[in-house]
């Protein structure tokens, strides 16, 4: 009976994930240096981007997308950020709505202080006979 244990290392392909260049890695080590740009990188994350972009399908008939709470809490942010958004517009429109009543009842109460003013300087100059 053999009781040497096999040294040997295993090496995975994966993907580095700075430059993107392939690589292949120890999976029992935590991180790794890339032989093309150099950057250190954690193998575990290395390797996940190498099976994921090389990732099939082998029966289409039934897939479920599961949105991770990263992506989900992605679509929240923008859904919310929409909605604050629509929100500031509307407020924004209620404003001028706002503004233009108050424009449209200030020209009218001067237009009519204004008649009233011409009426009473012409019955004053029809009075003293200034208009005849």
């Amino acid at each position: 009976m053999d009781t040497e244990k096999d040294n040997s290392v295993k090496m995975v392909p994966a993907i580095c994930t700075q430059c993107g260049g392939q690589v292949s890695v120890d999976p029992n080590m935590e991180a790794a240096v890339c032989q093309f740009c150099g950057t250190p990188f954690i193998v575990e994350k290395a390797i996940n981007q190498y099976n994921v972009q090389h990732a099939t399908i082998e029966h289409a008939d039934n897939v479920t997308i599961d949105m991770g709470s990263s992506v989900k809490s992605v679509l929240d942010f923008a859904g919310e950020q929409m909605k604050e958004r629509r929100e500031m517009k509307r407020e924004e429109r209620r404003e001028k709505r706002d503004m233009d009543a108050k424009f449209i009842a200030t020209f009218f109460k001067f237009f009519g202080l204004f008649c009233v003013l011409m009426i009473v300087v012409w019955f004053i100059g029809t009075a003293l006979g200034l208009f005849g």
